[in-house]
């Protein structure tokens, strides 16, 4: 009883065996998985890697220095820190503004009101905008929003209780894609995956 029982066991042992030495020897030989290559096909290839920042003082009494830095590629967007001409209306001094083909991106601070957060902030917008939704891009934590003819993103900024993240995106004239495509867009989602944010 116990030998026939054995018999049976060796063929699918034998093929666990197999399908693991098969996948060492993919990973051995370079051969990328399904996921990685989804993920190496979503990832926008960079030709001329350039780092933007975009740098603002948060709060008042106890103020902070804080930059944001992101890669973008030069041959593809520009990218400028204006202090005039903005894509979309601000009550910041300067904002960071990048420009390609298709579409361009507004980065700047904004200031919470006395006594909100960043949840306070999200319960306000989704009044305003029924579009609102939680939105994920690497470590940023966030939510998205249709605002008019342009598409907004808005991040709480770690370790800072005075100011969050908002992110304008607006369609180049000529694409006629929803503007609601915009925050899927390869770039932006490579952009905004790698963000980062240092306090000074």
């Amino acid at each position: 009883m116990r030998r026939s029982r054995l018999w049976l066991a060796l063929p699918a042992a034998a093929a666990a065996v197999g399908a693991g030495l098969w996948l060492v020897r993919r990973k051995a030989s370079g051969q990328p998985n399904r996921e990685e290559k989804d993920s190496a096909a979503a990832s926008p290839i960079m030709t001329n890697p350039q780092t933007g920042t975009y740098s603002f003082i948060s709060g008042f009494q106890d103020a902070a220095a804080i930059e944001l830095s992101f890669p973008y590629d030069a041959d593809r967007f520009r990218y400028a820190v204006c202090e005039d001409e903005f894509l979309v209306e601000s009550g910041d001094s300067h904002v960071g503004i990048l420009s390609g083909d298709d579409f361009s991106m507004q980065v700047e601070y904004a200031s919470y009101y006395r006594g909100e957060d960043f949840p306070a902030l999200t319960c306000a917008l989704k009044e305003k905008h029924p579009s609102l939704c939680p939105v994920r891009y690497g470590n940023l934590d966030g939510v998205s929003y249709q605002d008019g003819d342009n598409w907004c993103l808005a991040f709480p900024i770690p370790e800072d209780s005075f100011s969050y993240l908002l992110i304008t995106l607006v369609k180049a004239a000529g694409n006629d894609d929803e503007v609601a495509a915009l925050p899927e867009y390869p770039d932006i989602k490579a952009m905004l995956g790698t963000m980062q944010f240092t306090r000074f």
